[in-house]
């Protein structure tokens, strides 16, 4: 009887295994269909590798000297589709009669992977520079946390 109760509690998220495999998949799609995507990584990091910039006398920071349209572009189809399928998901899950607070917990990650998506966007298109572009990522992290904080409020 102890097995079964331990069987009984142990199941399966098959809708997070496939959003793992989702992830995997479109990492390895985004890599295959962008062309010259590793030389172009490649040559990003050497350039954020070797470049410092001082953003005061004691605090220097890594920063691209040029522009990397071909990794940023990947980087921001990566967001969107990804952020679209965690919809999708969050749909299924409602469809499915899970728990809404279970459900809604994808609401952080998914506000996170738009607005850095639109930061990526705003990069790529070179409306902001790269220091832009982290206080972007800084302001995506703070949104989820809002967000996360209200639904927590809501439970």
């Amino acid at each position: 009887m102890t097995t079964q109760t331990a069987k009984s509690r142990v199941r399966t998220d098959w809708i997070a295994l496939a959003s793992v495999g989702f992830f995997i998949m479109l990492l390895g799609a985004i890599w295959l269909f962008t062309p010259n995507l590793t030389e172009e990584t490649a040559n990003f990091a050497r350039d954020i590798a070797t470049n410092r910039q001082n953003l005061t006398e004691s605090i220097v920071l890594p920063a691209p000297i040029e522009n990397h349209p071909v990794v940023y572009t990947a980087a921001m189809q990566f967001c969107f589709i990804y952020g679209v399928f965690q919809i999708v998901i969050l749909a299924v899950r409602l469809f499915l009669g899970e728990r809404i607070h279970r459900a809604i917990d994808a609401a952080p990650g998914i506000t996170f992977l738009f607005v850095a998506g639109y930061f990526l966007n705003l990069l790529t298109n070179e409306s902001i520079a790269w220091f832009g572009f982290i206080a972007g990522i800084i302001v995506s992290v703070g949104i989820a946390i809002i967000v996360a904080s209200l639904l927590d409020l809501l439970k």
